[in-house]
C-alpha cells in the first residue's frame, strides 16, 4: 500500500491509479462498483473483467483500482456484502421462530432463497465463503442454532461446528442442482432439507444405557 493510502471501513482504500479527485465519496463509489460487479457477473460469470465493471459503472479502470486492488479484492468485498445480508436475514428468521425445529427450517429457507435468488452470483461467491471470506459469520449463526439442538437432545454440542459447515456446503450443492432441474417447488425442497437435518438431530441422540 502506498504511503498516501487512507484507512477506510471495510477495506475501502486507494492503492494505485490516479487520485479520485476532490469531493469523491469513495464509500458511495465502492457500492456503485459492487453493483456493477453484480451485473457483470450476471452477464459473464467468473469471466467478468474489471474493465467490464468500470464500463457498467460509467467509470474508468483507474477509478476501479482506486477502490479495489484487483479482481480478487473486488470479489472478496462482494462476498462480504452478501454475507452481511445473509446473516441479517438469518438473525431475523431464527429470532422470530417459535421453536427449534421452526428455527432450523427458517435458517435453511434463508440459505436456499439466497442461492436461488442469486443464482448467477452464488457460484462465484460460494467458493470465497468456503475459503473463509465472510463464511465465519454465516457458520456462526448456524453453529449457535445447532448447539441448541444438540444440547436439547443431550448430545455433544461440539458437533455443531462441523455440522454447521457441512450444512452450508450441502445446501449450496443441493440448491445448485435444484435451480437447474426444478423437480419440486422451493417449499418442498426446504422441507426435505429440514427433515434431513432434523433426522440427523434425532440420530445424534445418545444411546440409552444398557
Amino acid at each position: 500500500m502506498t504511503s498516501d493510502a487512507v484507512s477506510r471501513p471495510d477495506d475501502v482504500r486507494r492503492t494505485r491509479g490516479r487520485p479520485p479527485g476532490p469531493g469523491v465519496d469513495l464509500l458511495a463509489r465502492r457500492e456503485t462498483l459492487l453493483d456493477a460487479a453484480e451485473s457483470a457477473i450476471s452477464a459473464s460469470g467468473n469471466e467478468f473483467s474489471l474493465g467490464q465493471v468500470a464500463d457498467l459503472a460509467g467509470l474508468t479502470r483507474s477509478a476501479v483500482y482506486a477502490v479495489f486492488d484487483d479482481k480478487s479484492d473486488l470479489i472478496a468485498s462482494l462476498t462480504r456484502r452478501h454475507t452481511a445480508r445473509i446473516t441479517h436475514h438469518l438473525g431475523a428468521a431464527v429470532t422470530g421462530a417459535p421453536d427449534l425445529q421452526a428455527a432450523t427450517r427458517a435458517a435453511v429457507e434463508v440459505l436456499v432463497e439466497w442461492v436461488e435468488n442469486e443464482s448467477s452470483l452464488a457460484p462465484v461467491l460460494m467458493p470465497q465463503m468456503h475459503r473463509g471470506v465472510g463464511h465465519s459469520a454465516i457458520a456462526g449463526y448456524l453453529e449457535t442454532l445447532l448447539e441448541q439442538g444438540f444440547a436439547t437432545l443431550g448430545s455433544d454440542v461440539r458437533a455443531a461446528g462441523p455440522w454447521a459447515r457441512a450444512l452450508i456446503g450441502a445446501i449450496s450443492v443441493t440448491v445448485g442442482w435444484w435451480v437447474r432441474e426444478r423437480t419440486m417447488d422451493r417449499d418442498e425442497l426446504v422441507d426435505h432439507l429440514t427433515s434431513l437435518l432434523w433426522s440427523g438431530f434425532q440420530g445424534a441422540q445418545p444411546s440409552p444405557d444398557p
